[in-house]
């Protein structure tokens, strides 16, 4: 019996029990220190490194040279910006960053909606450009860049206003209104016309009027304040960091903390912040006077935000909690609060990716030796060329004013005894065979990178050596590193950006009711569970920029056979499929908005974009024109190739043809100097000759 009771009670003691916010504290603090370790420690120094190549920092050991050059070329500073430059004209060359697609047509309203809807947050709430700008810029520098998205409802005020005779009635309302706020009272006065009733009184108040700001916040982490854990790696299905833990860390007021809600008890024993003594921070901020980021108005604590699985209701499933820690979590730490969430708020952009983990390779790790071999190279080159233009002198200290020559000038006196007595020691300037090597280091980085001022340029060689085409494909070629980078940046962290506002704009559905109903003008009641995060979401990017003309040419070839099947009645394409062809005309040739030129039928009246029923001869007649037109031009487009090969393949004769005439030009020149040089030296021999036998023949004594 005592064994049936044990067994019974077993499975009741084993059940999971709801975590206390000790324990929680307890599991991060056990999990927080390896995250932090492998945080600080191999991405630090990865960013790091980065950083001091980009800034062109002075390599280990430059301190102990004296006397001699330490300069240190920018090959990772411009293969940065290149890359930046290429990667930002791409992400933001359109109108609409993203588009969800519909899964089906009861979901296509749905999809139009939300896609006003976010594209109207990236572009018109946030500055699209500028977290582009820095997160890709921190990627590259540093190997991985995060943004984070949050929802955010602050309280603001307008200017006061004076409102003059208020009654006292309606003063008290303003006075119980949490929107209003009443700054100032006067005296009381009666009403006009009411003098003699009691009570009726009014005033003048000078009164504010609160409104709630609210929307979502993309902002872009400083790479010190991110943390992950070393098993991180991309989710492949949602392109999001799938890790054992991940969050960042910020530094504010503690006042802060209780005007955000937060119990100011437990902020009171959050130990104060001991500022930020990041490497990385303090290289990145050198220049702007940065200490340690503290504020010196006001007490400041450090604030966690820590995503991690974790059963806290004993239910006996580990939910993605959001935990939110005051102070450091490996000890001493205050949880101020827990929530379950649906998703972590970080998307990453790794430009070099490494497969199975999220610790990918910055543009330091690829072309950081080539930057110290180059500077290497060019410091050889600059102490060479000094030595030239300012030789060593070798001065008599007997025959030379020594004070003279250590204050010489331009325009200085040296004063000698002798004109010998001061000479210089010449010095042969051998740095230019360095520059053939310096050249194929430039041609190595561009290659590897896919950017730089020869791929972005025509090379004077390939008028020589290559046909038009050729160069046009070995461009192309070099950009498709480019386009990879792109293409993986835009399934992974971009997607997952749109997935993170999406899921904030879910959770606060009252917001995105009032905001839809501004840029639509109505609004489709439905729950929300009807609003699908999961459609199938799009970044509207343009690869292969750097192949417009060769595009252009394949969109009005394809705009001229959709005309055609129109004109002959073929229901293998309609006026919505010519407009996107169209629409994708007018954004290679750089024009972000193409309903400036079309009308998108989609958006026109029912019945409006259908043709109709009966051909009508003079659009037939536009029509036989337009395609005309089309043939007409690339007919001459294919002219002006042809003729633009032919006129290459002329100017490469003409300097072989060249090349030909001055080598046979140096070849006679150089019989004609070798005979001049046997002449003379047949002169010389005769005239040693004629030497020896004109002196004296002086007997031989016997």
């Amino acid at each position: 019996m005592e064994e049936e009771d044990n067994k019974a009670t077993t499975p009741k003691d084993s059940a999971p029990k709801p975590l206390s916010e000790s324990d929680i504290l307890a599991r991060v603090s056990t999990a927080f220190p390896h995250t932090s370790n492998y945080t600080q420690g191999v991405l630090e120094t990865k960013r790091l490194n980065g950083l001091e190549l980009y800034n062109r920092d002075a390599f280990a050991g430059d301190e102990q040279i004296v006397g001699r050059s330490r300069y240190v070329t920018d090959d990772v500073f411009v293969s940065v910006e290149w890359t930046l430059a290429t990667l930002m004209s791409l992400f933001d060359s359109q109108d609409r960053v993203v588009q969800f697609s519909p899964t089906g047509p009861e979901d296509e309203p749905l999809a139009e909606q939300q896609t006003d809807v976010v594209n109207y947050v990236l572009t018109q709430g946030n500055s699209n450009a500028k977290v582009l700008h820095d997160w890709l810029k921190n990627g590259l520098i540093g190997g991985l860049g995060v943004v984070t998205a949050e929802f955010y409802k602050d309280k603001r005020w307008k200017p006061a206003q004076v409102l003059e005779g208020v009654p006292d009635h309606h003063a008290v309302e303003l006075e119980n209104s949490e929107d209003h706020e009443i700054l100032e009272a006067g005296e009381p006065y009666a009403i006009p016309g009411m003098e003699h009733i009691p009570g009726m009184d009014m005033r003048d108040l000078k009164v504010r009027k609160s409104y709630l700001d609210a929307g979502v916040r993309i902002r872009c982490l400083p790479p010190e304040d991110f943390f992950v854990s070393r098993d991180a790696q991309f989710d492949y299905q949602t392109g999001g960091i799938d890790a054992a833990l991940q969050g960042f860390k910020r530094t504010l007021p503690r006042a802060e903390l209780v005007e955000m809600g937060y119990d100011a008890a437990k902020v009171t024993r959050i130990p104060a912040s001991g500022g930020d003594h990041s490497s990385y921070a303090l290289e990145r901020n050198r220049d702007q006077g940065f200490s340690d980021g503290t504020n010196d108005v006001e007490a400041e604590v450090d604030l966690y935000e820590i995503f991690m699985r974790l059963d806290a209701n004993g239910d006996g499933v580990r939910e993605l909690l959001r935990l939110t820690i005051g102070g450091t979590p490996a000890g001493g730490a205050v949880l101020l609060g827990h929530e379950e969430v649906e998703l972590a708020p970080f998307a990453a952009f790794v430009p070099y990716m490494m497969p199975n983990t999220l610790n990918g390779m910055s543009t330091g790790d690829l072309v950081g030796k080539d930057q110290r071999l180059k500077s290497m190279f060019m410091r050889g080159i600059n102490d060479n060329l000094t030595q030239v233009l300012r030789p060593q002198r070798i001065a008599d200290v007997e025959g030379v004013n020594i004070d003279d020559l250590l204050n010489s000038g331009p325009d200085s006196i040296i004063r000698v005894k002798d004109k010998d007595a001061l000479s210089y020691a010449t010095t042969p300037f051998v740095g230019g065979q360095a520059f053939g090597m310096i050249d194929q280091i430039n041609q190595s980085v561009e290659h590897r990178m896919g950017v730089g001022p020869n791929l972005m340029g025509v090379d004077p060689s390939q008028l020589q050596n290559t046909t038009a085409t050729a160069s046009s494909q070995r461009q192309t070629m070099s950009q498709l590193r480019l386009e990879m980078i792109a293409r993986l940046f835009a399934e992974t962290g971009y997607r997952y950006l749109f997935r993170m506002v999406t899921s904030l704009l879910v959770a606060n559905m009252e917001h995105t009711q009032a905001l839809t109903v501004k840029l639509r003008g109505n609004w489709v009641p439905y729950g929300t569970d009807q609003w699908n995060p999961d459609l199938d979401i799009k970044a509207n990017i343009t690869f292969g920029i750097t192949d417009k003309p060769q595009k252009l040419a394949a969109l009005s070839n394809i705009l001229s056979q959709q005309m055609t099947a129109m004109q002959q009645g073929a229901p293998i394409t309609d006026m919505g499929k010519i407009y996107n062809t169209l629409a994708l005309i007018a954004e290679n040739s750089g024009f972000k908005n193409a309903e400036r030129f079309w009308n998108d039928p989609a958006k026109m009246p029912p019945g409006a974009a259908q043709p109709p029923d009966k051909p009508d001869p003079k659009a037939q007649a536009e029509q036989a024109k337009m395609q005309a037109d089309i043939q007409r031009a690339q007919a001459q487009l294919q002219l002006d190739r042809e003729k633009m090969q032919a006129e290459i393949q002329l100017e490469r004769e003409k300097f072989q043809a060249h090349m030909e005439l001055e080598r046979y030009k140096a070849e006679q020149e150089l019989e004609l100097r070798r005979q001049e040089v046997g002449a003379e030296t047949q002169l010389k021999g005769l005239q040693i000759i004629t030497k020896q036998n004109a002196q004296p023949q002086i007997p031989n004594p016997q």
